[in-house]
């Protein structure tokens, strides 16, 4: 019993000289440094509850699989959209190559067009 008494006088002392020097020497207040070690005591002790099953629980365990479904098929989606030889573009680069050529020939037409209504305007202009 006597030992009992002088460990909690021993404790007593090293409580205030840690309090008083974290106040001298870090300007901390030794209610922060008590609020600590309470939550560091309360962390180490462990509480388990459960909640029993019931729509609603069953429900949110249901919507959390559908979304983790969902976001392994965007993944795999993903990957495959970025693989190179995922897709053949060989029938669609033939549309739009035959497109812009298909452009590229009118838009020469209307350039010589262009010269030739030039040639004939300036011709006029100086026969006149």
């Amino acid at each position: 019993m006597h030992i009992l008494r002088i460990a909690t006088v021993i404790v007593a002392v090293l409580l205030v000289f840690v309090f008083g020097f974290s106040w001298a020497s870090f300007k901390v207040n030794p209610l922060d440094i008590t609020g600590y070690l309470v939550a560091q005591v309360g962390s180490s002790m462990g509480v388990s509850m459960s909640v029993s099953e019931n729509p609603f629980n069953t429900l949110a365990q249901q919507l959390e699989e559908k979304e983790a479904q969902l976001q392994e098929k965007e993944k795999a989606l993903e990957q495959r959209e970025a693989s190179p030889g995922s897709r053949d573009f060989s029938e669609e680069g033939r549309i739009i190559l035959w497109l812009i050529s298909g452009l590229l020939i009118i838009l020469f037409i209307l350039i010589l067009l262009n010269f030739y209504f030039d040639y004939k305007r300036t011709k006029y202009v100086k026969a006149s």
